[in-house]
């Protein structure tokens, strides 16, 4: 297996090597009395010794990896570790804030089209719903913000994707060559604690935090619900024309018709019997709706900026103390002070 991983043939040329040049430091000093260059080349025989046994586990320790990584997350969205579970959660969120985007299109084209509708009686005209425009503006806001979530959550997604595909396949056979070399052992360090931090810890404390799909579920379907109801379906163009038409069906959207002496008028009584259950209200409807929104995006905001931020944060602490330890030297003064 460890064959498979980029750089590992080269860190046994090089750790062969350096145990090589170790023994030729060793025994030089000692045949010519130089402490410090005998004292070099056996703390570098050390070092090399533990490079080696680290190579010669490298499979066992990918597994392990693997294994620690998948103990560490429940399976709710695919089978597989804590990369591979939250790439899927956040494919899945990615389709479901597309969705609630286009659904969120439809109605923001829906209240243009009844903000500037207008009736005229001659002497006069009015538009019923000029004051839609605070509204509409609210829901455009909503649409440049969830544009923005897109583009984070794809965002997140490229970073788990190089994740997955390089930190155990590219960073920590790498880590291990540079660890081998002793001008770049702390590299070396570094790049494996690098490798573990984002494989391991990265994706496991981003899917502590809720994930919202749930919400943003039903905030899709509570605006497909209205997207979709035939009174507030807009009207053909022929029907325009009879302002009658028109005024009957804004009563029957404002909940005029459903009051107590106005049900029984001629353009209400069918539409009393058709929503009797279920009485439309456009304006109250509307409110539901972006308080919904909001409350999905607010979600979705965490779970795609403030989660990422705070594993991050937690990964860096992690790369940095083990990154210190790895890239330093595990000699003889290390192993007499323990």
């Amino acid at each position: 297996m460890a064959g498979e991983f980029i750089g590992v043939e080269i860190a046994v040329v090089v750790v062969t090597a350096s145990i090589l040049l170790a023994g030729i430091l060793l025994g030089v000093g000692r045949a010519f009395g130089y402490k410090r260059l005998e004292h070099f080349g056996i703390e570098e025989l050390i070092q090399s010794v533990i490079n080696a046994a680290i190579i010669g586990a490298f499979a066992a320790i990918i597994e392990l990896v693997n294994a620690v990584s998948s103990s560490l997350v429940t399976e709710t969205c695919s089978s597989g570790d804590a990369i591979a579970q939250l790439v899927c959660t956040i494919e899945n969120l990615d389709i479901a804030i597309f969705s609630m985007f286009q659904e969120l299109v439809k109605l923001t084209d829906l209240l243009g089209y009844y903000q500037s509708l207008s009736l005229d009686f001659t002497a006069f005209s009015i538009q019923p719903f000029a004051n839609l425009s605070g509204v509409s503006d609210l829901f455009l806001s909503q649409l440049l913000s969830l544009q923005f979530l897109l583009v984070f959550l794809d965002l997140n997604l490229q970073i788990l994707y190089f994740v997955a595909q390089n930190a155990l396949l590219l960073l920590f056979p790498l880590g291990l060559v540079l660890r081998t070399l002793f001008a770049t052992r702390k590299l070396g360090g570094f790049l494996i604690a690098l490798s573990l931090g984002l494989y391991i810890l990265f994706p496991s404390f981003v899917l502590i935090f809720p994930n919202p799909q749930d919400d943003i579920q039903n905030a899709t379907l509570e605006m497909s619900s209205f997207n979709n109801n035939s009174m507030y379906a807009t009207m053909p163009v022929i029907d325009l024309n009879d302002n009658y038409a028109l005024a009957g069906k804004l009563d029957v959207m404002s909940g005029r018709c459903f009051e107590e002496g106005l049900n029984e008028t001629s353009h209400c009584t069918d539409f009393v019997a058709m929503y009797a259950d279920d009485p439309p209200d456009f304006s109250g409807d509307l409110t539901v709706i972006a308080q919904r929104n909001s409350y999905a995006m607010s979600k979705v905001l965490l779970y795609s900026i403030v989660a990422p931020i705070f594993s991050l944060l937690i990964t860096i602490v992690f790369v940095r103390e083990v990154g210190m330890l790895l890239g330093s030297e595990i000699g003889l003064a290390s192993i007499s002070s323990v």
